[in-house]
């Protein structure tokens, strides 16, 4: 087993040369993309990984953003809010508002916004002949 020393990590990786460089792989995966995964079962480079998320979370509609940023938040626990807003580009308030919202379990299926919101209608007149 070899031992790298960067700071006041320790990290042990295999003698293998191929399971070393895996490991690596899987520390540095971990260490750039903040989401909860098992690190050991990811086959690929964190560059890859994050494009897919961000493919993924550009899918999603707002509510659907918000709660995913909230989900994941949760997993990481203390500071996840902060360093989600800066992954994924949100305010720190947005994600915090998804995390709570999945806690309060209030989450609605539907639209994206409450209904009431935006400007009223204004009623249409019949056309008028021009004689």
């Amino acid at each position: 087993m070899l031992t790298f020393y960067s700071g006041a990590d320790i990290l042990y990786t295999s003698a293998d040369s191929r399971q070393a460089r895996d490991q690596l792989r899987t520390r540095q995966t971990a260490q750039s993309v903040p989401l909860v995964a098992d690190a050991s079962a990811l086959q690929v480079s964190p560059e890859e990984l994050k494009a897919a998320i961000l493919l993924f979370y550009s899918l999603l509609d707002e509510q659907k953003r918000r709660l995913f940023a909230g989900l994941e938040s949760i997993k990481l626990g203390h500071g996840g809010d902060s360093v989600l807003a800066e992954f994924l580009g949100l305010d720190p308030h947005t994600v915090a508002r998804g995390r709570q919202q999945l806690l309060d379990q209030n989450v609605t299926a539907g639209g994206t916004r409450r209904s009431g919101g935006g400007r009223n209608r204004v009623e249409k007149k019949p056309p008028t002949s021009s004689r």
